[in-house]
């Protein structure tokens, strides 16, 4: 009994150390990690907290920079130099000479030109072929620019003109009548039906023009119905002569 009690003792001793031992080590290893890790944290907060001598330096000749603006401008004079407005600054004052002055009076009465002028783009449109626009419109400008070098005028006015002029005032009209005959009564045209044909008998006239460049052949017809010489008034005269003859089917409400 003795010698098992004996062994007892001596085997369970060794154990018992063994585990003290054991949780003894582990909260010695956790008690190093978490002293170790607080170390860090606290370095890298420092480290972050302090600024490096690079920045301290760019910090210092900001100010100095600073200083020495703030000192000239009040040693200049310079009313609220913090915020200066541009009222309180002195400037030179812009002063027009008397040539300036009459071309401004003289423009006075005139109206502002439009970005797209109406009569402009209703002849674009009727040049316009397979919906090609801007092809139509290169040749327009290129006319009106010819136009222009021709004459030494504005081409947009020069262009309304010879519609205005060209125009009808009437065209005939043919009514449908119950008996054999049918009635042709002159109507009268608004002043887009007036430029409308009066352009389309430009373009007719430039068809037969020998210049290979379309917008060549429309800014020479232009030109020549703006001085009169264009095909255009002849079937105007026409077209008045006959209205006039069928004057007697008009009927007045």
């Amino acid at each position: 009994m003795l010698r098992s009690l004996l062994r007892t003792n001596i085997v369970a001793r060794p154990a018992s150390v063994s585990v003290s031992g054991s949780l003894m080590a582990r909260t010695s290893v956790r008690s190093i990690a978490l002293t170790r890790s607080n170390s860090t944290t606290t370095s890298s907060h420092t480290q972050h907290t302090q600024p490096q001598p690079n920045e301290q330096e760019e910090a210092e000749a900001w100010l100095d920079a600073v200083r020495q603006l703030r000192s000239r401008y009040q040693s200049e004079g310079v009313p609220n130099f913090e915020a200066p407005h541009m009222d309180q600054l002195k400037k030179d004052l812009f002063e027009p000479t008397a040539e300036q002055l009459a071309k401004v009076e003289s423009l006075q009465d005139k109206p502002i030109p439009q970005k797209i002028d109406s009569v402009v783009q209703h002849c674009t449109n009727m040049i316009m072929k397979d919906g090609k626009k801007a092809r139509a419109q290169r040749v327009m400008a290129k006319a009106l620019y010819l136009v222009r070098l021709e004459l030494r005028k504005d081409p947009v006015e020069v262009l309304k003109e010879t519609l205005d002029k060209m125009g009808p005032l009437m065209q005939l009209k043919t009514y449908k009548t119950r008996v054999a005959k049918n009635l042709t009564v002159p109507v009268p045209l608004n002043a887009r039906q007036r430029n409308r044909r009066a352009f389309e008998w430009i373009i007719e006239g430039s068809e037969k023009r020998r210049s290979k460049d379309f917008a060549v052949r429309l800014g020479e017809e232009i030109i020549s119905a703006y001085e009169g010489k264009s095909s255009g008034y002849e079937k105007r005269l026409q077209m008045h002569k006959a209205a006039m003859l069928h004057r007697a089917y008009i009927k007045l409400r």
